[in-house]
C-alpha cells in the first residue's frame, strides 16, 4: 500500500464535505426527546474523533492520515480530540505517529482497541500513549464523557486482559467488560447529574449477547424511561462501518475506520482519511459527514466508504 501522495489536496477535498452546513444537516427521523434542561441545551461541546487508524503494516500511511485529521482540527478548533482504538502498537515505529498526535494543541483522549494489544499489554500501550487509566471519565461544558474498556476475555469466572494477541479465540469469550469496571460505571452514573456520552472501541448494541447485556443493564438502571436515558449516546469504532441505531432510548453510533475496510481476508485502503467532528449544541448531537473511495474497490462491495452526516435530537 502506498502513502497518499497529496494529503493537502485530500484535506481540501474532504473538508469541503464537512462545512458547517453539512454538520448541521438533519438526518430524517433520527431524533427523539431525551428531556435535557434548558441550561443543558445551552452547553455546547465540539470533539474531533478518529478511529481504527491501524498504523503499521495494515496502514503504513497512518501518519499522513492522522495529519489530514490534524489540519481539519485546526479549522474546527475542538474542545478535545479522541481516538477510539486500534491506533497503533507499542513499538518504536509508532513514536513518530505519537509525535504527530501529541503536537495537536487540544486535550487528548484515548480508547483501548483490541489490536492495540497485538504486540504487548495494556500497560505497554498506555505507557506509549500517556494514558493513565484504561477506563475513566471527564467533564466538558456540562457534559460527562465516559471511556470504556471492553478488551477482556472471559474464561469461566475469570476475566483475562487482552495482551499479545491472546484474543483470537471463540467470539463468545471476547469483548467483555470486567466486573470492577461495571461497578465503577454504576457508581459513576449514579453520582452524576450530567448528561452522558460513552466512548468505546467495541460496540455493545445487541442485548442478546451476554457481553453487551452486562453493560447495557447498568446503563438501563440509570434511566427513568426509554425517553429519558442518562446515557444519551454510545459512540464506537471497531467494525469499520457506518451505522446508527437505538437501544433502550440510547443512540448507538459506529464511526468508520480512518484507513480501510477489512474484507475477504485483507485490508482495502480508502483513498482519503475518514474522521468526524462531534458537536453538541442546542440540545442536538451533530456528526460531520465524509465520503471517499477505495484505492482499489472490492468487486462485491457496492457502497463507497463514508461517515454519515447525522443530527440527533437529545432535547
Amino acid at each position: 500500500m502506498k502513502a497518499e501522495t497529496s494529503p493537502q489536496l485530500n484535506t481540501r477535498r474532504n473538508f469541503l464535505k464537512t462545512t458547517t452546513a453539512a454538520i448541521t444537516a438533519t438526518l430524517t427521523g433520527s431524533g427523539i426527546s431525551l428531556a435535557l434542561t434548558e441550561a443543558q441545551k445551552n452547553n455546547s461541546v465540539t470533539a474531533g474523533i478518529i478511529t481504527d487508524l491501524h498504523f503499521g503494516n495494515l496502514a503504513p500511511d497512518g501518519i499522513q492520515r492522522l495529519e489530514v485529521f490534524a489540519r481539519a482540527a485546526t479549522e474546527q478548533k475542538p474542545d478535545y480530540i479522541i481516538q477510539l482504538g486500534d491506533f497503533c502498537h507499542p513499538e518504536k515505529a509508532a513514536e513518530k505517529l505519537m509525535k504527530s498526535w501529541d503536537a495537536m494543541p487540544y486535550p487528548k483522549h484515548h480508547v483501548l482497541g483490541n489490536h492495540d494489544m497485538d504486540k504487548g499489554t495494556k500497560e505497554d500501550i498506555q505507557k506509549l500513549w500517556g494514558m493513565q487509566k484504561r477506563y475513566y471519565d471527564f467533564d466538558v461544558n456540562g457534559w460527562k464523557f465516559i471511556v470504556i474498556d471492553m478488551n477482556n476475555l472471559k474464561k469461566g469466572d475469570q476475566y483475562v486482559p487482552y495482551a499479545n494477541a491472546n484474543f483470537y479465540v471463540n467470539s463468545s469469550m471476547r469483548s467483555w467488560p470486567d466486573p470492577e469496571q461495571l461497578k465503577w460505571l454504576d457508581q459513576t452514573l449514579g453520582k452524576t447529574d450530567l448528561p452522558v456520552i460513552i466512548y468505546t472501541h467495541q460496540p455493545f448494541d445487541q442485548p442478546e449477547k451476554p457481553q453487551h447485556s452486562a453493560i447495557l443493564n447498568v446503563i438501563k438502571k440509570h434511566q427513568t424511561t426509554d425517553k429519558h436515558p442518562k446515557v444519551k449516546a454510545v459512540i464506537c469504532g471497531h467494525q469499520h462501518q457506518d451505522w446508527h441505531r437505538q437501544v433502550h432510548g440510547t443512540h448507538h453510533i459506529c464511526i468508520n475506520s480512518a484507513s480501510y475496510l477489512w474484507h475477504a481476508g485483507k485490508p482495502w485502503p480508502y483513498t482519503d482519511s475518514l474522521y468526524t467532528f462531534l458537536e453538541i449544541r442546542n440540545g442536538k448531537l451533530h456528526l460531520s459527514g465524509m465520503e471517499t473511495t477505495y484505492k482499489q474497490k472490492p468487486e462485491d462491495i457496492k457502497k463507497d466508504p463514508a461517515i454519515s452526516t447525522r443530527s440527533i435530537d437529545l432535547s
